[in-house]
């Protein structure tokens, strides 16, 4: 049942977050002309009883942005990943602008993401300059750079468990993890041998699982300690998936997302019947879904057509 559709208009829509402090707020970026050129913006939203989604707050940019994530420490703390390789930092409190940008990468910064546990503080990046970035969140400073993959970086993500751990995956078919504490830092990786990988989540209650989408259309469920081959293959999309991520309240619901213009749900418990249904009310490639942290069962997506929904 929807709750709320949301204009992004004149953007389209490439990734939305919800709040990790504020019930039903929620941060969209995108740009003009599906980003391939143009400028673009971040939207916060808000919502109420009175007058359901309303926005709050909108900071243009030069460039198209990709994605955004919160801070883990402070309510009013954002940062945007842009098309022309920086990240922009936002403080509501301040509406002209970024408070501060970082620079580093040396092409279109694909994700963006807060450090999950509060051991640390940290920021992740990618890009499609092949390279990952871990970023010093307080002093603004690059602390590592780990170039050891081929093809774009589409996703690099934090463990919500682990302490230093995050997984990452590319245009060169690969999905690695790693720990920023070693010395070598990947501790391990598979070739999946199926085309680019789009996205990748963490299972938010067993450290060890996580799940890759990609090219292929299927959704891959992976056990980091035995990355010789999937715990689970679920097929199911027509054409790319953009974005998976799992439920924060369940250790099995997951969310996937498509250029096939769907939102789908699985239950990772089901190994005969995974599918659990499709949402289908957009007209454009869907970029992005995200749970609410505060709302058991909240859905938000967006999507090309300059709209998201949550429901």
């Amino acid at each position: 049942m929807s709750i709320g559709v949301i204009s992004t208009d004149p953007y389209h829509g490439y990734a939305v977050v919800f709040s990790p402090f504020i019930s039903g707020k929620l941060a969209i970026v995108g740009g003009l002309n599906f980003g391939i050129a143009g400028p673009g913006a971040l939207v916060i939203f808000e919502s109420s009883l009175a007058t359901g989604f309303r926005e709050s707050r909108r900071y243009s940019w030069k460039d198209v942005l990709f994605d955004v994530t919160w801070s883990e420490i402070q309510e009013q703390i954002l940062v945007a990943a842009s098309g022309d390789g920086s990240l922009l930092v936002y403080d509501q409190a301040c509406p002209q602008g970024p408070v501060s940008i970082l620079n580093g990468h040396t092409a279109e910064v694909s994700s963006v993401e807060w450090s999950l546990t509060r051991q640390e503080q940290l920021i992740l990046s990618s890009s499609w300059d092949t390279s990952i970035r871990i970023w010093d969140s307080e002093r603004g400073i690059c602390l590592l750079v780990i170039s050891e993959h081929t093809g774009i970086v589409y996703k690099a993500c934090w463990s919500p468990r682990l302490p230093n751990v995050f997984a990452s995956v590319s245009g060169d078919g690969t999905l690695r993890i790693w720990d920023s504490s070693l010395p070598h830092k990947c501790t391990g990786w598979i070739d999946v041998r199926s085309g680019e990988i789009l996205s990748c989540s963490w299972n938010k209650y067993n450290e060890n699982v996580l799940c890759t989408g990609g090219v292929d259309t299927t959704l891959k469920l992976w056990d980091i300690r035995r990355l010789t081959h999937p715990l689970m293959i679920i097929p199911g999309h027509t054409q790319s998936i953009r974005c998976v991520t799992f439920d924060p309240h369940s250790s099995s619901i997951l969310a996937s997302c498509s250029y096939d213009f769907t939102v789908r749900f699985w239950d990772t418990h089901n190994i005969e019947r995974p599918h659990l249904q499709t949402i289908s009310h957009h007209n454009e490639f869907t970029y992005c879904v995200d749970f609410s942290v505060h709302e058991q069962g909240m859905v938000a997506d967006c999507a090309w057509d300059k709209t998201a929904k949550v429901y």
